[in-house]
């Protein structure tokens, strides 16, 4: 299982972390491991590449973040939240899709 962990700061997202593996699949074959990475992947390209957003990223086996910086703009804390938000919609319709794969947890920070 796949634990999403949404860093909210006043209610607003400003980061993710995502633990874990969906075990739907043979290492290298899972389909929805391969369409979680695809989503959450995209989103930190959106972050960090599209908006230019000061943000810190790791992409690593069985272990992804991406946290907005203390020192962020106003435009890029809501624009990061859009993006933080389309992302949790797009993880909400494959865990309806392929149940139990996902877990989602919320942490103010």
């Amino acid at each position: 299982m796949v634990t999403v962990t949404t860093l909210r700061e006043n209610g607003e997202p400003v980061g993710f972390r995502l633990k874990g593996h969906a075990e739907h699949g043979d290492y290298g074959y899972d389909l929805v491991c391969a369409a979680i990475s695809g989503v959450v992947q995209t989103t930190i390209l959106g972050i960090t590449e599209v908006l230019k957003a000061d943000a810190g990223f790791s992409l690593e086996e069985n272990n992804t973040s991406c946290v907005l910086s203390k020192d962020a703009t106003e435009d890029e804390q809501r624009d990061t939240a859009l993006l933080i938000n389309t992302m949790l919609k797009g993880l909400e319709a494959i865990e309806n899709a392929y149940p139990g794969t996902l877990k989602f947890d919320i942490r103010e920070v």
